[in-house]
C-alpha cells in the first residue's frame, strides 16, 4: 500500500514554495496495533480497560446513551478512572451534555499520569468542548499545554503525536501542525494511527486540499473502517459536487446510524437542492442525537430563515449564541448556504456579522471578500481578502482570488449604456464592439418582454483562461464545463479563446447569462436553479437559431434508458450530477420545461411565475398558482411533452446494451437494415458514408436525406448535412448546398464549418446581405480570425450596414493585421458613411501616420477637410 504521506505534494503561496509533506520513499503502513487517537483502550487484562473498550465500541457504533448509561454503572464500581472517565466524558459530549461531560473530562485529566496519551486524549477532548461552548481562552491554555510538551521532545507515537498536531492546528500553527502530522503518520517512527491520518485529512481538508485530504481518509480506511474517515470522504467530494458526496456520508451512517456530521451532510445536500423538508428531516434525526450540536442548529436556523420563518430563526440564533456568543460559524454557515441560493447581497450582510463576533474566522473574511466581488464592489472585496489571507496564508480560496485581482488589473474596460466590461486586452481588440452591442440587444428584447428593468450597470466580466474564471466562480481552479456564471449584477464567463474553435459560443452564453440577470433579479433572488438555467436555455433558443442546448444523442441515450430527471428533481441534476454528461441532459430538460409552458399556458404565465417567486413562495405553490398543477402533474405534464418531442426520433436510434453506437461497417448488412427498418438512421446514416467514399453521390444522398429526417439535429462530425452539402458542392448544385450549409448552422449553433461554407456561397454570388448575416454570426464562435473581419466588413459596406461594418473594422484595427493602415482607412470609411465625420478624420490621420504615402487616405483625408474639389 502506499502511503498517503508518500504522495503530498507541494502548493505555491504568493510566489513562495511551502512544503505540504517531505518526500519520501514509499512504505507499507503497519498494521494497526496502538489504541486510537479517539481513545480506544490497549487489550490489558483489567477490568477497567475492558470496560473502557466496551464503552469505546459502543460510541463508535453510536450507541452513545447506552455508552452512558455503561459508563455509569462502571463508575459507580470505579470511579477514580481515568480512561472510563474519559470514555464516559465523550460519549456524554457526543449526545450534547456538555456540562457533566466536561465534570468527567477533568476527572480523567486529574487523575491520568501527568505524560500520557491518555490525558492528551482528554486534554484535547477537553479543549474541544471549551471551544464549542465559547471558552477559548481557556481552550488556548490547554492547547498550549500540549505544544509544550511537544517542543520539550520524547514523544513519537503516532496516537500522541497526532493529539500534538490537532493542538497546533487548533492554535493556527498550520505548518508546525503540518510537520507534526507527518512525524505522526511515519511507519518508520511508529505503527501509524488511523485516526490521527483522518485528522491530518481534515486538516488538509479546511485548508481546501481535498485530494491529499482524500488520500489520507482513504488510507486511515485500510486500517480502520471509521464512519470518520468516511466522512472525510463525503465532504472532500464536495468540491466536486460529486455524487459520491451522498454515497458515502450514507455510508458512514451504515457504520454509526448516529453521527450527527453525516447527518449535516445529507441536509447540506437537501439545502442545496432546496429540499428543505427533507434537510429539516436530516437536521431533526441529528438533533435527536445531540440537540446542542452548533452546526446542526445553524442549518436548522437556514432552513427557517429561507422559508421566511424569522420567529423560528430567531429562536435557534438566540440558543446558539446562548451557548456560544462567539460561534461567528452560525452566520458564515447562513451566509454560504445563501450563496447557494443565489443571494449574494445577503451573503454579504450575514457573513459581516460572523466576522464581528468572530474576527479570526478568517473563512468568513474570504466568504465576504468573495462575495463583495460577486455583487460588484471589487475593491472592498479584494481588502477582505487581503485581510484574510493576512490571517491565514495558506487559504487557498484567498490566495487564489488575490492572483485573480492581479490578473483583473491589466483588464481593458469597455463601457455600454447599460454594461460595464472587463476583459484581456487581446479579447478587447477582437470582440470589443460586438459584445457591447450583443448586450445592448439583448437588453433591450428582455427587458421589454419580462416587462422588468434590472439594476445596473451590469458588470461583465470575460477571462482568457479557464482557471481565472473558475477561481471568480468559486474561489478554486477547476470547475469542468460551466462557460459562465451571473451573480445578479455581475456576470463572468470564459472568453472565446478558451475553448477549441468551433466547441463554444461566447455570444449565446453571454445571452444566457443575461437571462439569469432578468430572472435573479425579479424574483429577488429566489428562483429554483433548475428554473432560472431552464429560462436561460430558452432564451438562447429565441435569440438566434442554432443557440443553446439541443437534442443530442446523450440525450436519446439516456430518454431509452430511462434515466431523465422528473421535472422535480431537476435541482439535483445541476447541484449533484451523476456524471458530467448528465449536467448538460439538466440543461435541456430544464429548457423544454420552460417550452413546455409557453407553448400550453403562454409567456405570460413565466412572468407571473417570476412575480410570485418574488415573494419567496415555493415552487408548488408557484406552479400550482400559475399552471393550476401539482408536483406530480407538473412531473406527468413534462413526461409527456418529453415524449411529444423525443420519442418520434428516438424510434429511429438504436443503441447496444452498453449504450454504444451498432457496428455499421458491413455494407451488406446495413442495406437489409434499411430494408428491414427504412428509419434505422445508424443504417442510413452509415450507408450513405460508405457510398459517399466509393463515389456513388446519386445513392449517398437518398441514405443521407433519409437519416437527416429520422435525426434532424445530429451535427455530430460525418453529420448529413455536411456530407450533403459536400456532395451538392462537387456537384455544382450550390443551392441545395448553401440550404445543407444554412439548415447546419440552425440546428449547431457552435459549428464554424458551415457558416464559413455558406460565406463563400453568398461573397462568390455578390449577396452581401446574406453574407454579413453569416459572418456576423461566425464572430461569435470565432473572433480571432482576421480574414473573416475584413471579409465582414467589406461584406457589410457593400450593403450599407454601416455600425456592422464600423464594428468588424474596428475590431482588425485593433489587431495585429499585416495591413494596419488599410484597416484604419475602412473603419473611416465607415464611419464617414455612419455620419461620424470626426471620428473617421481620427482613423484616417491615424492610416496615415502609418503609411504617409496613403493616397487613397490623403484623398479621404481631403474630403474631410474640405478641401477636395
Amino acid at each position: 500500500m502506499q502511503s498517503f504521506r508518500s504522495r503530498i505534494g507541494f502548493v505555491i503561496i504568493k510566489g513562495r514554495l511551502f512544503v505540504l509533506g517531505l518526500c519520501l520513499h514509499l512504505f507499507c503502513l503497519l498494521p494497526w496495533c496502538a489504541a486510537s487517537m479517539q481513545g480506544k483502550p490497549s487489550t490489558l487484562a483489567s477490568h477497567e480497560n475492558l470496560e473502557a473498550k466496551e464503552l469505546f465500541k459502543l460510541r463508535q457504533a453510536g450507541a452513545y446513551r447506552e455508552a452512558c448509561r455503561r459508563g455509569e454503572e462502571y463508575l459507580s464500581k470505579r470511579g477514580e478512572s481515568a480512561i472510563l472517565r474519559l470514555e464516559y466524558g465523550r460519549s456524554l459530549v457526543a449526545v450534547g451534555e456538555y456540562g457533566p461531560g466536561e465534570n468527567a473530562l477533568r476527572a480523567a485529566i486529574a487523575n491520568a499520569p501527568i505524560v500520557s496519551t491518555l490525558r492528551f486524549h482528554a486534554i484535547r477532548t477537553l479543549a474541544e468542548l471549551l471551544e464549542v461552548t465559547g471558552r477559548q481562552k481557556e481552550a488556548v491554555s490547554l492547547w498550549d499545554q500540549l505544544l509544550a510538551q511537544y517542543r520539550t521532545g520524547g514523544v513519537n507515537d503516532s496516537e500522541t503525536l497526532g493529539e500534538l498536531a490537532v493542538a497546533a492546528w487548533h492554535r493556527g500553527y498550520f505548518r508546525e501542525a503540518q510537520n507534526i502530522f507527518v512525524d505522526a503518520t511515519d511507519p518508520e517512527r511508529s505503527a501509524v494511527s488511523a485516526e490521527v491520518l483522518t485528522d491530518f485529512g481534515f486538516l488538509l481538508l479546511e485548508k481546501y486540499n481535498a485530494k491529499d485530504a482524500l488520500g489520507a481518509f482513504r488510507d486511515s480506511l485500510k486500517l480502520d473502517n471509521s464512519a470518520r474517515a468516511k466522512l472525510g470522504i463525503a465532504l472532500a467530494k464536495k468540491y466536486d459536487n460529486d455524487f459520491e458526496v451522498e454515497v458515502n456520508a450514507r455510508a458512514a451512517l451504515e457504520i454509526n446510524p448516529y453521527l450527527v456530521g453525516a447527518r449535516n451532510v445529507l441536509a447540506q445536500l437537501a439545502i442545496e437542492e432546496e429540499a428543505y423538508p427533507e434537510a429539516l428531516e436530516h437536521i431533526e434525526a441529528a438533533l435527536r442525537v445531540n440537540p446542542l450540536d452548533l452546526e446542526t442548529l445553524s442549518l436548522q436556523a437556514f432552513c427557517r430563515y429561507v422559508q421566511g420563518d424569522m420567529s423560528g430563526f430567531a429562536n435557534i440564533e438566540k440558543r446558539v449564541l446562548g451557548l456560544n456568543p462567539s460561534y461567528g460559524e452560525f452566520y458564515r454557515i447562513l451566509a454560504d448556504n445563501l450563496v447557494s441560493r443565489r443571494k449574494y447581497q445577503e451573503a454579504v450582510d450575514w457573513s459581516r456579522k460572523a466576522i464581528a463576533i468572530q474576527p479570526a474566522l478568517w473563512t468568513a473574511h474570504v466568504l465576504l471578500g468573495m462575495n463583495l466581488m460577486r455583487v460588484g464592489n471589487i475593491e472592498e472585496g479584494r481588502k477582505s481578502i487581503q485581510r484574510a489571507f493576512e490571517g491565514d496564508p495558506y487559504n487557498v480560496w484567498a490566495v487564489n482570488s488575490l492572483d485573480l485581482f492581479d490578473q483583473v488589473k491589466s483588464f481593458s474596460r469597455i463601457q455600454s449604456e447599460h454594461f460595464a466590461f472587463r476583459m484581456a486586452k487581446e479579447d478587447a481588440s477582437s470582440i470589443g464592439s460586438f459584445a457591447p452591442a450583443l448586450a445592448e440587444e439583448v437588453y433591450s428584447k428582455l427587458t421589454q418582454r419580462y416587462g422588468f428593468t434590472p439594476e445596473g450597470p451590469i458588470q461583465i466580466e470575460i477571462y482568457p483562461d479557464h482557471g481565472g474564471f473558475a477561481v471568480r466562480t468559486l474561489g478554486l481552479p477547476g470547475l469542468s464545463g460551466v462557460l459562465g456564471v451571473c451573480f445578479g449584477k455581475v456576470i463572468a464567463m470564459d472568453a472565446p479563446g478558451t475553448r477549441p474553435k468551433g466547441t463554444y459560443n461566447w455570444g449565446s452564453t453571454l445571452w444566457h447569462e443575461f437571462a439569469h440577470v432578468i430572472t435573479l433579479q425579479m424574483t429577488k433572488h429566489n428562483i429554483p436553479r433548475w428554473y432560472s438555467e431552464g429560462l436561460s436555455v430558452y432564451e438562447e433558443h429565441k435569440a438566434r437559431p442554432g443557440w443553446g442546448e439541443n437534442l443530442t444523442l446523450d440525450f436519446l441515450r439516456a430518454y431509452k434508458a430511462g434515466k431523465l430527471m422528473k421535472a422535480s428533481e431537476l435541482n439535483m441534476g445541476f447541484v449533484r450530477p451523476s456524471s458530467p454528461e448528465q449536467v448538460m441532459l439538466t440543461y435541456y430538460q430544464a429548457g423544454l420545461i420552460c417550452e413546455m409552458i409557453e407553448e400550453k399556458y403562454g409567456f405570460d404565465k413565466i412572468r407571473q411565475s417570476l412575480l410570485l417567486f418574488a415573494e419567496n413562495k415555493s415552487a408548488q405553490e408557484v406552479f400550482h398558482q400559475t399552471l393550476g398543477m401539482d408536483q406530480a402533474q407538473m412531473d406527468e405534464a413534462y413526461a409527456k411533452y418529453l415524449d411529444s418531442r423525443v420519442k418520434a426520433i428516438a424510434e429511429h436510434i438504436r443503441f447496444e446494451k452498453d449504450g454504444s453506437k451498432p457496428d455499421t461497417a458491413d455494407k451488406a448488412s446495413l442495406l437489409q437494415k434499411v430494408k428491414d427498418n427504412p428509419g434505422d438512421f445508424w443504417a442510413n446514416l452509415s450507408l450513405g458514408r460508405l457510398l459517399r467514399k466509393e463515389g456513388s453521390l446519386a445513392g449517398a444522398e437518398i441514405y443521407l436525406k433519409d437519416a437527416q429526417r429520422s435525426f434532424p439535429q445530429y451535427v455530430e462530425e460525418g453529420n448529413s448535412y455536411q456530407l450533403l452539402g459536400e456532395i451538392y458542392g462537387e456537384l455544382k448544385r450550390n443551392d441545395e448546398a448553401l440550404a445543407q450549409f444554412r439548415n447546419w448552422s440552425l440546428v449547431d449553433g457552435s459549428a464554424l464549418d458551415p457558416l464559413a461554407a455558406a460565406a463563400r456561397i453568398y461573397l462568390d454570388r455578390k449577396d452581401w446581405a446574406s453574407a454579413t448575416e453569416v459572418l456576423s454570426l461566425s464572430i461569435y464562435i470565432d473572433p480571432y480570425d482576421l480574414q473573416v473581419f475584413k471579409k465582414l466588413g467589406d461584406a457589410a459596406m457593400a450593403c450599407g450596414k454601416w455600425s456592422t461594418a464600423i464594428d468588424a473594422y474596428r475590431s482588425l484595427a485593433g489587431s495585429k493585421v499585416a495591413d494596419s493602415a488599410g484597416a484604419h482607412f475602412d473603419l473611416a470609411r465607415a464611419l464617414l458613411e455612419s455620419g461620424n465625420r470626426p471620428e473617421s478624420k481620427r482613423e484616417v490621420l491615424k492610416a496615415l501616420e502609418i503609411a504617409p504615402s496613403y493616397r487613397e487616405a490623403q484623398e479621404l483625408l481631403l474630403s474631410l477637410s474640405g478641401e477636395a474639389k
